[in-house]
């Protein structure tokens, strides 16, 4: 039995396609990914969700490579005092050029995600929600490595 709403009551589990496998790792990285994200103690683990040169690009920031997600991640917590994402719905997708591929890779996958995140501000401007979609890549070195992103690109309605 699935959640009975988008992110069930961690907030960290999104609904899936019914029609599409998705390995059951792909799905704990991205519940994980998200935990990880409403932890202001835990750059050190967001960080290492990312490969050594990915790129995250997040409103008009973009960072590239561990040095650069590092300084981002800083940043993100300068002015937000708490944050708690609620992941909704992942669409999992798999292109190629080749028009006889009809499976994905088993160390790749790209998804679009869509939630809503709730942050309270440290300027005393009070709490928000903001609804928010990524475009994500992620990709491991072995079928029993873990996942990180290679790309991954927030947009943001406030």
């Amino acid at each position: 039995m699935g959640p009975s709403q988008p992110g069930g009551e961690s907030g960290y589990e999104p609904f899936y396609p019914t029609n599409v496998p998705i390995p059951s790792s792909v799905k704990q990285f991205i519940s994980s990914f998200f935990e990880i994200s409403d932890d202001p103690d835990a750059t050190d683990a967001w960080v290492r969700s990312f490969q050594d040169g990915a790129t995250v690009v997040m409103g008009n920031e973009t960072a590239r490579g561990t040095k650069d997600i590092r300084k981002l991640r800083r940043r993100m917590w300068g002015d937000v005092e708490a944050r708690k994402h609620r992941l909704c719905k992942v669409f999992p997708a798999h292109f190629s050029a080749a028009a006889d591929v009809a499976v994905a890779p088993p160390n790749e996958a790209e998804f679009m995600l869509f939630g809503v995140v709730a942050y309270r501000l440290r300027d005393g401007r009070g709490d928000a929600v903001a609804s928010w979609a990524a475009h994500a890549q992620i990709q491991r070195d072995g079928l029993v490595a873990p996942w990180r992103f290679s790309f991954y690109r927030v947009y943001i309605q406030k």
